[in-house]
């Protein structure tokens, strides 16, 4: 069983959190993991675009699912010097860790861009982004890491299938902002004594169903 003081807390854990705290508690407290051996459309894609951006290239037959996606990306976001995909930025203080595990940076002088990829078939909803721990965890950490103003750095993100993309950008008083927000949330977490589970449309695509509802799921739908 883990200790919560010295989980490096992400994205992922604290919507998980916030999903269904007894699903939290299975992941991230009793280290009950779930292996999935049929990785999903998303994982093929972004393992695609880390290979891109690193210098391997490959050539998709036409009737792949994810041909006209994988050269969209290329026609949006050419590869150039100074990016690294699959990059992880940490963050730690005397009370709480952060880990934003990055699809792609890409570092300027003076000046440092985010990329996230999303193949959902559904379109952005920019207000809901900008709301994210997703988007907070990412500006915060970068601001923290980097030696550059909050105002030089920008997430975007971009999604193949409709070829559209959104750009976030951050200020002084955002990050100020974020640094609060996250620390009393990841706080809240570490405090939390009650893990109740939560049943709600989610339980749909929870690897933890068959337990909590006795309903199996295919490993696809994670």
């Amino acid at each position: 069983m883990s200790d919560l003081k010295d989980i490096q807390f992400s994205q992922s854990s604290i919507d998980t959190y916030d999903t269904c705290r007894l699903k939290f508690k299975k992941i991230y407290i009793d280290n009950i993991k779930w292996s999935n051996d049929n990785p999903n459309f998303g994982s093929q894609f972004h393992l695609l675009a880390q290979r891109y951006y690193i210098g391997i290239d490959e050539e998709l037959e036409e009737g792949r699912a994810d041909y006209i996606l994988f050269n969209n990306l290329k026609k949006f976001l050419k590869r150039e010097k100074g990016m690294y995909p699959e990059y992880n930025i940490k963050y730690k203080d005397e009370e709480i860790s952060l880990i934003a595990k990055v699809d792609l940076i890409k570092i300027e002088k003076q000046k440092i861009t985010i990329y996230d990829w999303k193949t959902s078939k559904s379109k952005f909803d920019k207000s809901k982004l900008e709301k994210s721990y997703q988007t907070k965890i990412y500006l915060h950490n970068i601001a923290e890491k980097f030696d550059v103003n909050p105002e030089d750095i920008s997430l975007i993100y971009y999604n193949p299938r409709f070829d559209n993309s959104i750009k976030i950008d951050y200020s002084h008083s955002e990050h100020k902002y974020n640094k609060i927000e996250l620390k009393n949330k990841i706080v809240s977490i570490i405090n939390e004594k009650n893990f109740d589970e939560r049943i709600g449309k989610h339980c749909s695509f929870c690897q933890f169903n068959s337990i909590c509802n006795q309903q199996f799921i295919s490993v696809d739908s994670l």
